[in-house]
């Protein structure tokens, strides 16, 4: 008997349905001459701690680190129905074809099923970028010898042992010390460490005035304007008063165009989509999760196969897959008719598209031969669109822009004038009048003008007015799941080791496919909370990563080094076992540092006790509550002191109610009026515990009492 091992029912259904003669059976379909089962996704896996030592259910600090000499293997409890199946299966095979996911985790799937059942036999791979009758049948006639793929296991299987040790070894000794469960993950706390950086660094951020100025200049054949710059990179003022000395100086006076440069800039087509970056364009666009898109462009590969394996980490195809793209637009066109006609009679792709260099185990994602049906949900349909039109733009021409810079004198002082037309739509003409998705490009300066007059040097202009414009800068924005993605993707740009930064560029912070998958957990597990599309720490985020004084489980160092030895591993160059050797001590290292870190309290109660200053009231600790920041003392003397979490649309952070209480007033913040206009001003608090706004630009006191709903939403709880 030759038995198919495929990763899902799904999957095995579509390969027995092409070998044709199916007739199902219970947890298996047989198909002329093959009998095909599945998987359930992992049957086995390894053993928990406590499966070593019933005595290792209870979490103490002595029994770590706890280091299996050898590891086990355990079936999974809500798949032992199934493994028994295929256990049967294995039995009576003469012959076994590996159809699991073609990749690292797929092949440690089905490796870890055959350890476990102790079958040793023949065994062939069959390798799927595509779930189309004609792509599983061309596999099936290039089916490979298993062993091939031996190092894919191997490194798998090093992965799974290494988080094994520092998971399990961490988070217990973190949790003990703590006494309140927090969980460390190699990629799931430096992910958590970054949006605790950068929140930090948004609240720490003090934001510093500059002044620019813009001149209105008249031509006869229109109006431009410019801004002051030095004659170098210099367009701003940090003193108010040296721009005032310019703005007097120029005013009025007549002007000369010295400068006008014009030239044609081409704007290349985006690249093809990995995972990653369609993950991004969908959070962008649509406000997807990343866990969402992967589950829709799942559905979209194995239940529609209209499109290619979504779990890859490449943006470039093999040369084989060219002669097919003219065939795969003309079925997307079927369903995005609008499409049609923007399609190329031949397709000569550039380097920038096909590179099978940069291919390691799957090609971009795009779409099949095969037009999806017009039962397509909603959402599967937009990201079926979005891959379809960022294929078809990679493989057109460039986009081509008109840019003109203008220099105009006035009294020895210049100002610039930076002008863009898109005068060529090349590869845009996909998006129409949208942007495109996961367009990289960066965000075009605010004084780009898209029209200006025709002037030529030496032409003589009129100074019409000259504005002075006062501005900050601005802190770092939050992350966003699509922002995050990209982080995780380059964190290489986090360590400073040359060979490190190598390891993480091929693979950065965890994989395209299991990135969604820790965001989920973080904000499962309480470190993070989405607002509106923004990912925030939580206290209990902040607490465990300030509680970790172990720096690397918070960098993407170690991440770097483990992807580094695990590459090498995948080639044959690095023995596993020097592998699982240099993690077994670096997680001994770990546990005795935790071991020997001074904790004066339990960080649950720190959680819950953690004091922001003094009440003004009655002097006791101002702690946080669900909703405020209130007197601890609430419940004993009746201290009524509080500060609401949101006020007028602000959400109030930790280090500004520390401001608050230490200095009685809070820098410059943005807050919204009832009937919903933007302002900015300082709260300020008063000896009897109330909370005024107070204006910056006033003209008297700086000061303005609240009414009494809004002292109420503000002050004294």
């Amino acid at each position: 008997m030759k038995l198919i091992i495929a990763e899902k029912p799904s999957v095995a259904r579509d390969i027995a349905s092409v070998i044709g003669g199916v007739k199902r059976g219970n947890g298996f379909i047989e198909a002329k001459g093959y009998t095909v089962t599945w998987a359930l996704g992992h049957l086995v896996t390894l053993a928990d701690a406590h499966d070593y030592d019933v005595n290792y259910k209870k979490w103490r600090l002595e029994d770590l680190p706890i280091v299996p000499q050898q590891f086990r293997l355990k079936v999974i409890n809500e798949s032992k129905e199934q493994y028994k199946i295929v256990a049967n299966l294995l039995k009576k095979a003469k012959e076994v074809i590996v159809a699991t996911d073609a990749g690292r985790e797929g092949q440690l799937i089905y490796e870890l099923i055959a350890l476990s059942t102790g079958y040793k036999g023949q065994t062939k791979r069959l390798w799927l970028s595509s779930m189309t009758e004609e792509a599983i049948r061309d596999a099936m006639k290039r089916l490979k010898s298993n062993d091939e793929y031996k190092n894919l296991y191997h490194a798998g299987f090093a992965r799974a042992q290494a988080d094994w040790l520092t998971g399990i070894n961490a988070t217990r000794a973190i949790t003990t010390r703590a006494g309140t469960l927090l969980t460390i993950g190699r990629v799931q706390t430096p992910t958590l460490a970054m949006i605790v950086n950068r929140d930090l660094e948004i609240e720490q951020f003090t934001p510093e005035d500059y002044f620019e100025l813009e001149a209105t200049f008249a031509h006869e054949k229109g109006d431009y304007k410019g801004k002051w710059f030095d004659g170098g990179k210099v367009s701003r003022f940090t003193r108010k008063e040296d721009a005032e000395a310019i703005q007097r100086k120029v005013a009025g006076q007549p002007a000369i165009v010295v400068k006008v440069e014009q030239k044609t800039v081409n704007e290349q087509p985006p690249q093809l989509f990995d995972l990653t970056s369609l993950q991004r364009a969908a959070n962008q666009k649509y406000g997807f999760t990343a866990e969402k898109t992967l589950q829709l462009a799942q559905s979209l590969y194995e239940t529609h196969k209209a499109l290619t394996y979504p779990r890859t980490d490449s943006r470039y195809l093999t040369a084989d897959i060219t002669p097919t793209l003219h065939r795969r637009f003309i079925a997307a066109g079927k369903m995005l008719p609008e499409l049609t006609p923007l399609i190329p009679p031949s397709v000569r792709p550039t380097k920038r598209v096909v590179d099978g260099s940069k291919v390691r185990d799957h090609h971009a994602i795009i779409p099949t031969e095969k037009t999806p049906p017009a039962s397509l949900r909603n959402d599967e349909r937009r990201i079926y669109e979005l891959v379809v039109k960022q294929t078809l733009a990679a493989i057109l021409e460039p986009a081509k822009w008109a840019a003109t810079v203008i220099e105009t004198a006035v009294a020895n002082e210049l100002f610039k004038t930076t002008g863009r037309v898109l005068v060529k739509h090349g590869w845009r003409v996909v998006f129409g009048g949208d942007e495109p998705a996961n367009d990289k490009k960066k965000e075009r300066e605010e004084d780009v003008q898209t029209k200006l007059p025709a002037v030529a040097k030496g032409d003589h202009v009129e100074t019409r007015q000259v504005e002075l414009l006062e501005k900050q800068t601005k802190p770092p924005a939050h992350y966003t799941e699509a922002s995050l993605l990209s982080a995780m993707e380059h964190a290489g740009r986090h360590v400073d080791d040359k060979a490190l930064v190598e390891a993480l560029k091929e693979r950065g912070l965890g994989t395209p496919a299991t990135r969604a998958a820790v965001i989920e957990k973080i904000k499962r597990d309480g470190y993070v909370q989405l607002e509106k599309k923004h990912l925030m720490a939580t206290d209990k985020g902040r607490a465990l990563i300030a509680a970790i004084h172990v720096d690397v489980l918070k960098s993407p160092e170690l991440t770097g080094e483990w992807e580094q030895r695990l590459a090498q591993i995948e080639m044959g160059k690095y023995p596993v076992r020097q592998f699982i050797g240099e993690i077994t001590s670096f997680t001994k290292t770990v546990v005795e540092t935790i071991k020997q870190t001074e904790m004066e309290t339990t960080l649950g109660m720190q959680l819950e006790r953690q004091r922001f200053g003094a009440c003004p009231l009655c002097g006791g600790d101002v702690v946080e509550s669900k909703k405020s920041f209130c007197c601890a003392n609430w419940n004993t003397t009746g201290c009524k002191f509080g500060v609401w979490k949101q006020i007028s649309g602000h959400k109030m952070t930790q280090a500004q109610v520390k401001e608050l209480l230490a200095k009685k007033k809070t820098k410059l913040l943005k807050f919204k009026s009832k009937t919903g206009n933007a302002f900015t001003a300082h709260l300020v608090l008063k000896p009897d515990g109330n909370i005024e706004f107070a204006f910056a630009n006033r003209a008297k006191s700086g000061k303005k009492s609240m009414d009494d709903q809004t002292r109420k939403g503000i002050g004294k709880k």
